[in-house]
């Protein structure tokens, strides 16, 4: 990728951007992370769940990697806004290289939830919807959950004062990273090439409103 660098701002690989901004999101998902597991349960407490649907969703389901992966697609979900359209489809394909590794998982159930939760905010938060990325992320993941399929939770979907409390670690715990990064630094070419950009389905460009920004750093 060929990137003609500001001056007057420090050029910084897509590796190491995405690392950095994994790093991050990885100490914001650990810190808010219990807040958004206790609205889930409490949640869940009030529904009269079979022992084995029960045991699904706290055993079977990795809900630290799931909510992981709402973390970072809610920082991903600006890189369209930010970056150019070459730029964003490398940051993806790095992030989609990165994720996985970053959650200490050897699958790719990370990365596909990540690009899941990012297609949806693109899709569905425009000005005209008035939906919010965190509430986008909470219905993917409720719906991964299988939240939706069963007749004695399938309310909390419909429920909003329980999807905006489950959304609230997200929305207000999430900081706006890349909106910090673009301006100190500059994307500079790769120091090597992303593997898994031709296996990746990249969200189109969205329409989206601007949030207040973030504080980035580099060690």
């Amino acid at each position: 990728m060929t990137v003609s660098l500001p001056s007057s701002k420090l050029p910084v690989a897509p590796q190491k951007a995405v690392s950095a901004f994994l790093k991050e999101m990885s100490k914001v998902a650990k810190r808010t992370f219990p807040a958004w597991q206790n609205t889930l349960t409490a949640g869940l407490d009030d529904c009269p769940l079979t022992f084995d649907q029960r045991r699904a969703v706290f055993e079977v389901h990795a809900l630290d990697d799931y909510y992981f992966a709402a973390v970072v697609a809610l920082g991903a979900s600006r890189l369209r806004a930010l970056f150019s359209t070459e730029e964003a489809d490398e940051l993806f394909a790095v992030l989609g290289d990165q994720v996985d590794a970053a959650a200490g998982r050897k699958d790719r159930i990370v990365s596909d939830l990540l690009f899941q939760i990012v297609a949806r905010i693109e899709r569905m938060v425009t000005p005209e919807s008035q939906k919010t990325p965190h509430d986008q992320a909470v219905r993917v993941i409720l719906e991964h959950l299988g939240i939706n399929q069963l007749e004695t939770t399938r309310h909390l979907m419909t429920h909003t004062l329980y999807r905006h409390t489950l959304g609230e670690p997200l929305a207000l715990g999430v900081p706006q990273w890349w909106s910090g990064f673009v301006n100190k630094y500059a994307l500079a070419p790769s120091e090597q090439p992303a593997t898994s950009s031709s296996n990746l389905k990249l969200p189109k460009p969205p329409t989206r409103r601007r949030s207040p920004r973030g504080v980035v750093a580099f060690p």
